[in-house]
C-alpha cells in the first residue's frame, strides 16, 4: 500500500468537523460549518479529550481584551502602582491549554516528526512513500534511523574551545539565538570541570548537551578546510546525539523555542538530517503561541535583556521560515503587516544586561539585522506575486510596485557595501566581507524572483526576462564562491541549492523565450560559460549534501534540448544571413556571421524558432514543490557517508592549524 506523498503539518480541523467527518476550512474566526450551524468552533485535546481553543493566540487575545474591558468598566482611574500587566493572565492560560512540550503529543516525540531528510528541488513529480519509510527497523525509516552518534567526550578540550570560539565570533552574530554568557557557561560546564579557583562545576544538563552538540556540529561544518565530507559526517553524529535530548529540551516556552531554532540552523547546513517544512512550521506556531510576533507594552514587567531575547529569537525564527517559504515559493505563516516586534540590538551581548544596554559596546550583530531586512523584502515579493496578496494602497499599478521593490533591494545592497567601506573595526572585517557576498547573491535572487514568470505575471516582458536571465547566473556564481569561502564563514547548503536550482530554471525559460534578445547582447561563448556556471555549483555543493548531485543531473537533462534549440536557431539565422549576403555584389568574406565568438545581432524575432509558450515542458511552468519533502526514492543514498571514528589529530585532519 502506497501512502500519500504529501507531508502535512498538524491537523487543523475543528472538533465538530472531525466528529462529523466533513471538510473543515479552518478559518481563523471559526470554520464555515460551525458558523452556519451557530455552534462554537473548538478543537479537541487528543490526550484529555477536552475542548480547547483552535487558535491559542486568538483565544489569548480575546481573553486579554475581555479582562482589559472589565478593568476599564470597574475603575475610572488607577495609580501607577496598581497597574496590572496581562502577562500573568497569559501565563496562567498557557499553563492550562498548552502542552508542556513541543510535539504532536507526549507520546509522539518531536524527533519522530523531523528526522526525515529535506527533499531536493526537482521538476518531477515524486513518488509516494513506501512501507519501509515508516518501518521502525528500516535503515531509512523516518521513525528510527539507527544513527551513528558522536559524543562530546570525544572532543579534545583544545578542539572544543576552538570550535566554540568560532561559533561565538562568526556564527552567533548572524543567528543570535542564545545569550552569549549563557552559552559560555554551558561550554565551561561541559569541557572545563573546575572553575578558575579549582572548584568543581555542576554537571551539564540535557539542555546543555543538546545545545553544545549542535553548536559543535555547526562550527565544525563551517571550520573544516579539508575532508569536508568527513567533517559533515561527524557533525551528523553530533546532531544525532542532540536528538536524544529532544523530549526534555523542546519545552513550550522561550527556552524550548531557542532549542528548536538552533536545530533548524544546523539543518540549513545539512539538509539531509531533518525536514525543513515541519521544522519551520513548528517554530512559527510556537512563536504565535508565545506571542513573540507582538511587541510588549513599554511598561511590561520584564527586563531589558528579556525584551531583547524575545525580539532576537522571534526574528531568527521568522527569518528561517521566510527562507524556506521563499525558496519553495510557499505562503509564510506570519505576514509583515501583523508583526509589531522590533529588531533586537546590534550590540555585543556583553553590553546587554537586565539593567540596560551600554551604548558604547561593539556592534557585532549587524549581519542579523541586514538579513532580517532582506527577508522582509522577499516576503513582500513572494506573497504578492505568488500568493495574490493585494498591492499596498500607495502603489496604483503593479509596475510601480515592482520598480519600488527593485529599488529597495538595490538600496539595501548599496548600504551594505557602503557600510563595509566605512568599517574601522578590524575584528568585524571578515563579517563585512561575508555580508557583501551574501548581499550580492540575495540581490540577484530577488531580481530572479521579481522578474521570472509567476502566477501574477505569466508572460513577463522581454526586458524583464533578460534581467532575470542575467541575475540567475549571478546567483549560481555567487553561491559557488560562497561555498568556497575561508574558514568560519557560513556554508549555506539549503538556500544555495534551492535558489540556484530555481535560478537555473528561470535561466532556461528566458533563454528559450527570448533567445534572440539574449544573443543580441551576449556571445554564444558567453552563454555556454553561463550554462557551465550552474553545473559547477551543483557539483561543488554535492560535497556537503551528496544528494544534490541529482540537481546537476536534472539541470543538464533540461539544458540539453534547450541548448540544441538555440544552436539550431543560430544555424538557421546564420544561413539566412549568408543568403542575404550572397545577393550583394560587394559582400566581403569577413562580413559573414559567425556562430561562435561574435555577438549575434539583428536576428529574426524571438518567436520564429518556436512558439513563445513552448517552454521546456509543462512541469517547468509551475514547479511542483508540494512533494519536495518526501523521503528520497528507494535506492538513492542521500545521507552523508558514515565515519564511525573521530580523528586522532583534529588539526591535521581538518587543517585547523592554518586557522589558529
Amino acid at each position: 500500500m502506497v501512502l500519500q506523498s504529501r507531508v502535512r503539518r498538524r491537523a487543523r480541523a475543528c472538533a465538530r468537523c472531525r466528529r462529523l467527518k466533513v471538510h473543515c476550512d479552518a478559518l481563523p474566526s471559526g470554520c464555515s460549518a460551525c458558523i452556519k450551524s451557530q455552534e462554537p468552533c473548538v478543537a479537541v485535546n487528543s490526550e484529555t479529550q477536552q475542548a480547547v481553543p483552535r487558535s491559542i493566540a486568538q483565544f489569548l487575545e480575546t481573553k486579554v481584551a475581555e479582562r482589559e474591558l472589565a478593568v476599564k468598566q470597574q475603575a475610572t482611574s488607577r495609580s501607577s502602582g496598581d497597574k496590572v500587566f496581562a502577562g500573568h493572565v497569559v501565563n496562567d492560560l498557557l499553563d492550562t491549554i498548552t502542552a508542556p512540550s513541543l510535539g504532536l503529543s507526549s507520546t509522539v516525540p518531536f524527533s519522530r516528526c523531523v528526522v526525515a531528510g529535506t527533499r531536493l528541488p526537482s521538476t518531477n513529480k515524486a513518488s509516494g512513500m513506501t512501507r519501509s519509510d515508516i518501518h521502525q527497523h528500516h535503515p531509512k525509516s523516518i521513525i528510527n534511523t539507527h544513527p551513528v552518534t558522536t559524543p562530546l567526550s570525544r572532543f579534545p578540550v583544545s578542539v572544543a574551545d576552538f570550535l566554540f570560539d568560532n561559533y561565538i565570533t562568526r556564527v552567533s552574530p548572524q543567528y543570535p539565538i542564545h545569550y552569549t554568557p549563557d552559552l559560555t557557561a554551558m561550554h565551561k560546564t561541559a569541557f572545563h570541570e573546575t572553575d578558575a579557583y579549582g572548584c568543581p562545576r555542576g554537571p551539564a544538563t540535557r539542555y546543555d548537551e543538546f545545545t553544545l552538540n549542535l553548536i559543535m556540529a555547526i562550527s565544525l561544518s563551517t571550520a573544516a578546510r579539508s575532508k569536508q565530507a568527513r567533517a559533515n559526517s561527524i557533525a551528523s553524529g553530533l546532531f544525532e546525539k542532540a536528538m536524544e535530548c529532544i523530549p526534555e529540551v523542546l519545552t513550550n516556552d522561550l527556552r524550548g523555542l531557542q532549542a528548536l531554532v538552533l536545530l533548524t540552523q544546523y539543518t540549513f547546513l545539512n539538509p539531509g538530517v531533518a525536514n525543513f517544512w515541519l521544522l519551520t512550521g513548528f517554530i512559527s506556531q510556537a512563536c504565535i503561541d508565545l506571542g513573540l510576533h507582538q511587541e510588549l507594552p513599554a511598561d511590561a514587567p520584564i527586563t531589558v535583556l528579556e525584551r531583547d531575547m524575545r525580539r532576537r529569537v522571534f526574528w531568527c525564527a521568522w527569518e528561517m521560515e521566510m527562507a524556506v517559504c521563499g525558496a519553495l515559493l510557499r505562503p509564510i505563516t506570519l505576514l509583515r503587516r501583523i508583526i509589531t516586534t522590533k529588531f533586537s540590538s546590534k550590540l555585543e551581548d556583553s553590553a546587554i544586561t537586565d539593567a540596560g544596554i551600554d551604548g558604547s559596546g561593539r556592534a557585532t550583530k549587524f549581519t542579523a539585522c541586514f538579513i532580517w531586512r532582506y527577508r522582509e523584502i522577499e516576503c513582500d515579493i513572494i506573497s504578492t506575486l505568488f500568493h495574490d496578496e493585494p498591492l499596498p494602497a500607495s502603489f496604483p499599478s503593479l509596475e510601480q510596485w515592482m520598480d519600488h521593490q527593485e529599488q529597495a533591494i538595490t538600496n539595501w545592497n548599496k548600504e551594505i557595501h557602503s557600510s563595509c567601506s566605512l568599517n574601522t573595526d578590524a575584528r568585524a572585517q571578515s563579517q563585512w566581507d561575508e555580508m557583501q557576498l551574501y548581499s550580492d547573491i540575495a540581490t540577484a535572487y530577488i531580481l530572479v524572483t521579481l522578474f521570472r514568470p509567476c502566477p501574477r505575471i505569466k508572460q513577463p516582458s522581454a526586458d524583464n526576462l533578460i534581467k532575470a536571465f542575467s541575475a540567475a547566473v549571478e546567483v549560481a556564481d555567487g553561491s559557488w564562491r560562497q561555498a568556497n569561502l575561508e574558514f568560519g564563514s557560513s556554508k549555506y547548503v539549503f538556500h544555495a541549492c534551492y535558489h540556484s536550482f530555481s535560478a537555473a530554471i528561470t535561466f532556461l525559460q528566458a533563454l528559450q523565450r527570448v533567445k534572440a534578445s539574449i544573443l543580441a547582447v551576449r556571445t554564444w561563448d558567453q552563454i555556454e560559460s553561463d550554462m557551465d556556471t550552474f553545473s559547477r555549483f551543483f557539483a561543488t555543493v554535492a560535497e556537503r549534501w551528496p544528494a544534490a548531485s541529482r540537481c546537476l543531473e536534472e539541470y543538464e537533462r533540461l539544458l540539453a534540448p534547450i541548448k540544441k534549440e538555440v544552436e539550431d536557431f543560430l544555424t538557421a539565422s546564420k544561413q539566412q544571413q549568408e543568403s542575404e549576403m550572397l545577393t550583394e555584389e560587394d559582400a566581403e568574406a569577413d562580413s559573414y556571421l559567425a556562430v561562435k565568438g561574435v555577438t549575434v545581432a539583428s536576428l529574426v524575432g524571438d518567436c520564429a524558432a518556436a512558439p513563445y509558450w513552448n517552454d521546456l515542458d509543462e512541469t517547468i511552468e509551475a514547479l511542483d514543490y508540494a512533494n519536495f519533502f518526501n523521503v528520497m526514492p528507494p535506492g538513492l543514498d542521500d545521507s552523508i557517508g558514515i565515519y564511525p571514528c573521530v580523528p586522532s589529530d583534529w588539526d591535521e585532519e581538518f587543517n585547523f592549524d592554518a586557522l589558529r
